[in-house]
């Protein structure tokens, strides 16, 4: 699980040189002023007067235009440069590195999903990955059969929803979007992201896709959703969201239309219930974990549009479960 809401880490947006960030500026002061003297009228100066300071040269609208393009060009080569260092094995981070030196412990850019089993060591924050004893996500085999209360969905149709690869997920963000009562308790909607392979598993099996609805009540304490996602028809409801995709990393892009989180869950909304936490960094325990018992499918289209801009697995592996007991919701509702 992703959660930028939460305050987990991401990687940096790659930073284009402060010296065309600052010939920028320049130009679009000139723009703005008129540059040249003419802007300023004319001054005689004597020679007990001391010399003014420097405009700004004259730029012409044209010539700001072309300075921009010249800007997303070079942001361009710097993002391509980047990623042909990293599949050479080079790490470039967020920043630049000085060589030799080492990353600082716990640096939010630096964790990875390939490094999961050591994550305890890269900060004292991060701790409860490793001594933790109800970490996600878990083999949902063992249950325990109860007719439990369902969870409430008060979810409502809303526009305004963002998307964005965060580094690690893709991540969809929508205000006022609605919350959820479990045992009680109402969970205010935050986000949703994607994981795949699926992070939860059902007796082994485990699924192409698994999306993650994160909730936060007033008092802090969080409760997830997931659904698992298998191949087959295409579920027409994320279309919006897929076609909003964002096209860079860490560049939040506006999804279309009106999103209906209700119309993103299966009909079966009965769950596999237990205490649980996140699963990334910093791993916080005491997260009310529902993963649905019910399914849905999306097509292989589908799935491939997520699965590119991922770009690379992002799933936790199973972990213990140390004898926590898993409640399957036989109330099915």
């Amino acid at each position: 699980m992703n959660h930028q809401a939460f305050a987990c880490p991401h990687r940096r947006p790659v930073r284009t040189s402060v010296r065309i960030v600052a010939l920028v500026g320049a130009a679009m002061f000139a723009v703005a002023c008129g540059g040249g003297a003419a802007a300023t009228g004319t001054a005689t100066e004597t020679a007990s007067e001391e010399p003014a300071a420097p405009l700004p040269p004259q730029v012409s609208k044209e010539a700001f235009g072309d300075l921009e393009i010249r800007v997303l060009e070079l942001e361009v080569e710097v993002r391509n440069l980047r990623a042909a260092l990293g599949a050479m094995g080079v790490d470039v981070g967020g920043d630049t590195v000085v060589e030799g030196e080492e990353p600082a412990a716990g640096d939010p850019a630096k964790w990875t999903y390939a490094d999961s089993e050591t994550w305890s060591e890269l900060s004292a924050e991060f701790s409860a990955c490793g001594a933790g004893m109800q970490q996600s996500p878990i083999d949902l085999g063992e249950v325990v059969g109860e007719d439990i209360s369902n969870a409430i969905f008060r979810y409502a149709p809303v526009s305004g929803a963002t998307i964005v690869d965060d580094g690690h997920s893709v991540q969809m963000t929508l205000p006022e979007a609605g919350s959820i009562v479990l045992d009680d308790k109402q969970y205010q909607f935050v986000q949703l992201h994607f994981h795949s392979p699926s992070e939860h598993t059902v007796e082994g099996e485990r699924y192409p896709l698994e999306v993650h609805f994160m909730h936060q009540a007033q008092d802090g304490s969080l409760a997830v959703v997931a659904v698992l996602v298998t191949e087959g028809a295409p579920w027409p409801a994320y279309d919006s969201i897929l076609v909003s995709m964002p096209l860079e990393e860490n560049v939040p892009a506006d999804v279309v239309g009106e999103i209906d989180l209700n119309a993103l869950l299966p009909d079966l909304t009965a769950a596999y219930r237990y205490a649980g936490s996140l699963t990334t960094p910093p791993c916080t325990e005491g997260v009310a974990w529902s993963v649905l018992q019910g399914t849905i499918s999306m097509s292989a289209p589908q799935i491939e549009q997520i699965t590119s801009v991922l770009g690379e697995a992002n799933a936790r592996p199973v972990q213990p479960s140390n004898d926590r007991d898993v409640v399957i919701d036989l109330s099915a509702e």
